[in-house]
């Protein structure tokens, strides 16, 4: 690899250079691993082909784990007792014959093996029990993150410092990932891979649950005047029988909902809150809400009405919706 080192000077060039490669914290998101919690293949071959996402790129995740890393910094030395050293290199490596990026949270120096890689993350409690098995496992993203950094840092050992979150029991886990020939060459593979797909316009599967706001944006404007016939296409008329009796279903459990809360507001009364119920707290409390104004917009909309005789369209059962 022919890596190159750019020193980072400002946020702003540094998301712009990100947008050229795919960096070690998107890796997992390609097609042949498609295991990134957040970011699905389809979403990350149109961020490649240059759709522009609306939002901020940053997030409350991302600004607790750049507010925790010198904690994490603090934590690992302490628990090192001074055998390592811990530096932020703030540094932007590039590999053009891949494609492939990484920004390295730390460089270790004071370790036998070599200069090492740290990967710092913060997580609750709950998610270390339940996605990183208590430290038995580390998440298979997380490990292909530290994969390419160590590859592109060409570092001889890599280490994830996990902060566990919590203001009244803090810990922090040091998990070695050792550098791992076979797992570089697979990702450098799929990394080409997938550049060739974008290049030739192949997109990935999608995702229907993930991918709602990523189908829009590469959708965002009809033809006007076109139209598409489905004569003999026999699976939309099942998914729009099924959407359907779904939309029954929500209609007549809402309304059995709506009764259920109406009796709650006269039991209420003039209360504000109710006690005694240990597994539910209720109150019925004046909520003042402030006046907005809704910008101009020109979504595109997506309108299904159902032109089925009543006969033929699922009924709604209401026998039973003053029984609670």
């Amino acid at each position: 690899m022919a890596v190159e080192v750019r020193r980072i000077v400002d946020r702003e060039s540094w998301l712009a250079d990100r947008k050229k490669f795919i960096t070690a914290s998107a890796v997992s998101a390609m097609p042949a691993f498609n295991c990134h919690p957040y970011i699905t293949p389809l979403r990350i071959y149109a961020e490649k082909r240059g759709v522009e996402f609306e939002g901020d790129p940053d997030n409350k995740v991302l600004r607790r784990g750049r507010w925790l890393e010198p904690a994490i910094q603090k934590a690992v030395e302490e628990l090192k007792g001074g055998e390592w050293g811990l530096t932020a290199p703030n540094v932007f490596l590039s590999d053009t014959t891949t494609n492939l990026a990484a920004t390295p949270d730390f460089y270790i120096s004071g370790d036998p093996r070599g200069r090492g890689i740290l990967e710092a993350k913060s997580v609750a409690w709950s998610v270390w029990k339940r996605e990183w098995q208590e430290g038995s496992d580390i998440p298979l993203w997380v490990t292909l993150q530290c994969l390419t950094t160590m590859m592109l840092a060409d570092a001889a050992f890599g280490t994830v410092a996990v902060l566990l979150v919590d203001p009244h029991n803090m810990d922090c886990k040091i998990l070695d990932v050792p550098r791992h020939p076979g797992a570089e060459a697979k990702i450098v593979n799929e990394a080409k891979r997938f550049w060739q797909d974008i290049q030739n316009g192949i997109e990935p599967p999608i995702d229907f649950e993930r991918d709602g706001s990523v189908i829009r944006l590469l959708l965002p404007r009809e033809l006007p005047g076109s139209s598409l016939d489905l004569t003999g296409n026999n699976e939309i008329p099942d998914l729009l029988a099924r959407r359907a009796a779904m939309c029954a279903e929500m209609s007549r459990l809402k309304r059995r909902c709506e009764i259920i809360e109406n009796k709650l507001r006269m039991i209420m009364g003039d209360h504000a809150v109710a006690t005694g119920i240990e597994d539910f707290s209720i109150s019925y409390k004046t909520q003042k809400r402030k006046g907005y104004v809704v910008e101009p917009s020109e979504p595109r909309v997506l309108l299904i009405k159902d032109k089925r005789p009543p006969d033929r369209r699922p009924q709604v059962d209401d026998d039973d919706d003053n029984e609670d």
